[in-house]
């Protein structure tokens, strides 16, 4: 990882306010954001409407964001992001009722649509030739945060109240706002909003969302599993532990694949999904589901840290292409939780890991008649 080591102050500021946008933003949403809900009295279906917003919002906003970058430059689009994670904590003071708080929750959808494509697509820009490493340290300081952020919320909350989770979040996104001045500006080449549709960049955008199927769908079923009933430790459990094998794979699959490229690295990762997508489905012991979260966690690094480096060498629009590759991982990870409660487990599971092997086949298909 000498490319770390030798990298520019940017890259760590990148790193830090990536930390802290996905912080906040998870801190405000798990535990909290259920819990809030049913607080202010909210049924489990108003909760699950005000949940779905912000995802909602994701498809939509990702694309434009990136689109936007291109044109308008980087930095002020990640300055408008971080000025929505700074006030939107504040608003939930004022949301009384279903309505209001699932404002709330689009409007800070807002900032991790604008944040997560145009941040990577920064990073592409500023280290061309180490932007799979990069991308996936940044993909792992998310990560981090993610992971802390409902332990610390849930702590919090218990502790201290919902006030106290609410103004840390907007101190988490007052973080990134001030580093956003620092970041060096990128971007802006495009003169005149344009996009022309690439089937290449569709076929990449399926890979992420069969990789969003499954990793919602784990997170959303796994504490279901028979197995795991009445042991929401042991599930919680499982789960960080299968954020945290991401946070460190993502950076070493990200330099192999700047030292082999991005076919092969997509190929074994994607297989990996497929694979433990098979053994949720026919998991009927502890071992097997723990085997198939690690299969998984590792696949999905491998796979994740060549598809958006591979993504930004398809379009030179980086931003939009960037942008395009969230929304479709969006709608993916939407669909996830719904397709496995609408088939079942077995069914549900099995599915998606024929979806993400059928994926990678007409991927490698595509890409072959490509290199004819």
């Amino acid at each position: 990882m000498r490319g770390l080591r030798t990298g520019s102050k940017a890259l760590y500021l990148i790193l830090i306010a990536g930390f802290f946008a996905i912080l906040g933003s998870t801190m405000s949403k798990s535990p909290t954001l259920p819990l809030y809900a049913q607080s202010i009295g909210l049924g489990k279906g108003e909760i699950g409407l005000v949940a779905a917003a912000s995802t909602v919002t994701g498809i939509f906003i990702n694309f434009a964001s990136g689109l936007l970058s291109d044109v308008y430059g980087r930095k002020r689009l990640l300055k408008m992001s971080g000025f929505v994670f700074l006030s939107a904590p504040l608003l939930y003071f004022l949301a009384g009722d279903a309505l209001s708080l699932a404002l709330v929750r689009v409007y800070y959808g807002v900032a991790t649509a604008i944040f997560v494509p145009v941040s990577f697509a920064l990073v592409s820009d500023l280290y061309p030739d180490r932007k799979g490493t990069f991308m996936g340290f940044l993909s792992s300081s998310t990560l981090v945060g993610r992971a802390l952020a409902p332990v610390l919320a849930g702590s919090i909350i218990y502790f201290l109240g919902f006030s106290v989770v609410f103004v840390l979040c907007s101190l988490t996104g007052l973080v990134v706002f001030a580093l956003t001045f620092r970041f060096p500006e990128t971007g802006g080449e495009l003169k005149r909003f344009e996009f022309t549709f690439s089937g290449e960049l569709l076929l990449i955008g399926l890979l992420d969302a069969a990789v969003y199927m499954a990793y919602q769908g784990i997170e959303t079923f796994l504490p279901l599993f028979y197995y795991l009933q009445d042991k929401a430790w042991l599930s919680g459990l499982i789960l960080t532990v299968e954020i945290a094998i991401m946070a460190v794979v993502k950076p070493y699959a990200g330099y192999l694949s700047d030292r082999i490229g991005r076919t092969k690295p997509i190929v074994v990762g994607m297989t990996m999904v497929g694979l433990a997508m098979f053994a949720f489905a026919l998991s009927d012991s502890l071992p097997l589901v723990v085997l198939g979260a690690v299969v998984f966690s590792v696949g999905a690094s491998i796979s994740e840290a060549s598809t958006k480096p591979l993504a930004t060498e398809v379009s030179k629009l980086r931003g939009t292409a960037l942008g395009f590759l969230e929304s479709i991982k969006d709608i993916g990870q939407a669909l996830g939780p719904v397709l496995i409660g609408f088939l079942g487990l077995r069914s549900g599971f099995t599915f998606i890991g024929i979806f993400g092997i059928l994926s990678l086949g007409v991927f490698l298909l595509a890409h072959s008649r490509r290199k004819t």
